[in-house]
């Protein structure tokens, strides 16, 4: 470290510090002034956009418990889903688009909404409820090679149970049945800290079947 023996020294030590490296210091402060406030403006655009998208999302809510049988409201969900779809009521509003969507066995747009949702989700809980409801959508359109493709995915623990009882469920309606009770098996197995008393309803159904 260089040591100064008068103050004449560190003051022209200083005067040439500032000028070989004042410039960069100063571009450092604007430009760590300008993230601060840039930052902050980010967020504030943010709470104001899902502030908004939840205030939409109430009002389809809304519209949707006085007047289910609103042939536009499905069209609303979609056009709420495209304007937000960086949003995570746009995950909401699928799926209650689908459900929609269910309940006027209208399964393609149903299925639609369903495959948006897998699609885009990143938290892996809300991307597998798509996917087994996406499932159970193209079992009811007897698409049983989309519905078995769909369910061939990694799932969270908690949704293996239910993941291999809808194999099993599609195996049976495509009726491979030897299949559906070596899926059901599977599920019983992974549901072995609880009682699923229409899976065992199920497999005695199955009584007679090999499993695969």
């Amino acid at each position: 470290m260089e040591i100064y023996n008068s103050e004449e020294q560190q003051v022209e030590a200083i005067k040439r510090f500032w000028k070989e490296n004042g410039t960069s210091i100063i571009a450092g402060v604007v430009l760590g002034l300008g993230g601060l406030y840039g930052w902050r403006y980010i967020q504030d655009t943010q709470l104001e956009n899902t502030m908004a998208a939840s205030s939409a999302y109430t009002q389809l809510l809304e519209q949707q418990q006085k007047a289910a049988e609103n042939p536009e409201l499905l069209a609303q969900f979609q056009t709420f889903v495209d304007e937000n779809s960086d949003s995570s009521y746009a995950l909401l509003a699928a799926f209650v688009a689908a459900k929609d969507a269910v309940a006027k066995e209208d399964y393609a747009t149903a299925a639609k909404q369903l495959s948006w949702v897998a699609t885009n989700a990143t938290q892996p809980e809300i991307k597998a409820l798509a996917q087994l409801r996406l499932a159970r959508v193209q079992n009811e359109q007897k698409d049983y090679p989309a519905a078995l493709a769909t369910l061939a995915v990694t799932v969270p623990e908690a949704f293996k149970a239910q993941q291999q009882e809808l194999v099993g469920d599609v195996l049976v309606s495509s009726g491979e049945l030897a299949k559906a009770k070596t899926a059901y098996l599977a599920a019983a197995a992974a549901n072995k800290d609880a009682q699923n008393p229409i899976l065992k309803v199920k497999l005695d159904e199955l009584a007679h079947v090999t499993a695969a």
